[in-house]
């Protein structure tokens, strides 16, 4: 489960005010809930080990820790706009916390471009993706949970337009000379997720 003691310090560190137990009690909330079968909290854990082990390329590490927290914050299957939903729902928080619109900005554009649509144009932004997208350089039996259970979370979705979307989304991923942007994710995880994402195109 998420780590109240640690979101506590993070809010210390960026405010100088007490933790906000509701903030952190909604946020717990939304990645628990149950048409979440990847993007829950198992996630946000994974992402901040990444983060934890690749901290020291961090301009910010604060702002790429609370983004990091948010960047899935709000997630529905049916929608398109959850990283922008996800976005504001950080401002509102960071709002709450007293913290400047500056600093506000900055993590938005960290959500935001976890979206995977743009380039990211900071060395944060990169990092934050290359966070976000280390599940596909995991090993094959790890990536294949991941499949079934982005699978789960589209359940809804008739099974012939789902392998065409996610064939696309792979391809996507697969086609960019290189899966990563920073030299550290890329050099860790690269070949693998290269590898993952193949087999799983023959796979759909």
């Amino acid at each position: 489960m998420l780590d109240r003691q640690r979101w506590n310090r993070l809010v210390g560190r960026m405010t100088g005010n007490s933790p906000m137990d509701e903030a952190f009690n909604r946020i717990t909330a939304l990645y628990s809930e149950p048409h979440r079968h990847y993007h829950n909290h198992t996630h946000i854990e994974h992402c901040l080990k990444e983060f934890d082990e690749a901290v020291s390329l961090c301009g910010s590490a604060d702002d790429v820790e609370f983004a990091i927290w948010l960047h899935d914050a709000v997630y529905d299957p049916h929608a398109s706009d959850n990283e922008e939903r996800s976005a504001l729902l950080a401002e509102e928080i960071l709002t709450d916390l007293g913290c400047p619109g500056s600093k506000s900005e900055t993590i938005k554009k960290l959500i935001l471009i976890t979206g995977h649509i743009q380039e990211p144009a900071t060395s944060d932004e990169r990092l934050i993706v290359d966070i976000d997208l280390a599940i596909l350089g995991q090993p094959p039996e790890k990536y294949e949970i991941y499949e079934k259970n982005i699978r789960k979370e589209y359940s809804w979705v008739p099974l012939e337009a789902y392998r065409v979307g996610r064939s696309s989304i792979l391809y996507t991923f697969l086609a960019k000379p290189s899966i990563y942007y920073t030299e550290r994710f890329e050099r860790l995880y690269g070949d693998q997720a290269r590898e993952n994402l193949a087999d799983a195109l023959v796979s759909l």
